[in-house]
């Protein structure tokens, strides 16, 4: 990875409002860990998609920044996968994150999958296994079809084959759904087929789903989909806005099915994250404002004491846990 200056928490988020009040141990369901070597040439065309601004990010890495991040706090797992690049050598590149689950049992590893392929994922997956190291889950990706988000659709790079294969092994499914994500009529559809056809596949809904606005957001949560799937989880990578974490924590039932991830720690608020028209400005860690968007929300349930320790060991590492206890 790049060398990067220094960063400074310039709000004093983490200082002033979050290291208190984050809990002492926590785990991470998002995080990308590939070494420079598994990643092939990028061209200058792909050097200006934001994609590709990070292409490489180690364990070693990873432990710097969590350190730094959460000066004091305990990571207690992590759920890892490659960077999903469409330059990947796939195979060294989830070999890579096999050896880090064989050498620490705090990493769960997913296996990211050939979009077209499937029986070249499931090979790979058998071959881990006969030695010893058995994947968590599955990450699909749109990028290894070599065109954008917005003109791919999810059964493009999820295959049949692949989410039977999930099926009968119980699997773990870290999903970034495509198009306008989770708003989109077409995708909640797909998301019911595929929860109802694989029940025993735990689909986790990378960036609460994928919205570009919060009403899509809004508008997912209005649907029967959470209802209706069972196995979906969301994930908090991200989101900044605190109306999706209340919409979400005005019901109780999916209390348990809200999950915390990082994804990249580095970097302001998305773009599409912003209030309209507004401005850049000062700004510190993404990861710090996703955590104070949940702490607003939390905070706004007008819970006693125990019950807000207990919400927030549940977001912060034991959802996460029991998510994980059929597939580990």
């Amino acid at each position: 990875m790049t060398a990067l200056p220094p960063y400074q928490d310039h709000l004093g988020l983490w200082t002033n409002e979050l290291r208190d009040w984050l809990p002492e141990t926590n785990f991470d369901v998002h995080v990308h860990l590939s070494p420079a070597d598994v990643i092939g040439p990028i061209s200058p065309e792909r050097r200006k998609e934001g994609l590709c601004t990070f292409t490489s990010f180690t364990w070693e890495d990873a432990l710097s920044w969590y350190g730094s991040l959460f000066s004091g706090k305990r990571i207690a797992g992590l759920i890892a996968f490659p960077l999903p690049l469409r330059e990947v050598n796939l195979e060294a590149a989830n070999a890579y994150v096999a050896d880090l689950a064989r050498r620490d049992a705090r990493v769960k590893g997913f296996i990211l999958a050939h979009p077209k392929d499937a029986q070249r994922t499931i090979q790979q997956f058998e071959a881990m296994a006969r030695s010893g190291i058995r994947f968590t889950g599955v990450k699909p990706y749109y990028d290894l079809l070599g065109k954008s988000n917005y003109e791919s659709a999810m059964p493009e790079f999820i295959p049949e084959e692949l989410l039977e294969f999930m099926e009968s092994e119980r699997l773990v499914m870290m999903l970034h759904t495509s198009g306008l994500g989770v708003g989109d009529p077409a995708n909640q559809a797909y998301l019911k087929r595929v929860a109802a056809r694989y029940p025993r596949v735990k689909i986790i809904l990378a960036h609460m789903g994928r919205y570009l606005k919060p009403q899509q957001f809004l508008d997912f949560m209005a649907s029967d989909v959470m209802d209706s799937c069972p196995n979906l989880f969301l994930e908090s990578s991200y989101v900044t806005r605190t109306e999706v974490y209340q919409r979400v924590l005005a019901r109780r039932d999916l209390w348990p099915r809200l999950l915390f991830g990082i994804d990249f720690p580095w970097g302001a608020t998305l773009i599409y994250e912003r209030d309209p028209g507004q401005q850049p400005g000062p700004t510190t860690h993404n990861t710090y404002h996703v955590i104070k968007a949940i702490k607003d929300a939390v905070e706004g349930l007008g819970l006693d004491t125990s019950a807000t320790e207990r919400l927030k060991r549940g977001i912060f590492l034991e959802n996460a846990l029991a998510m994980l206890g059929a597939a580990t």
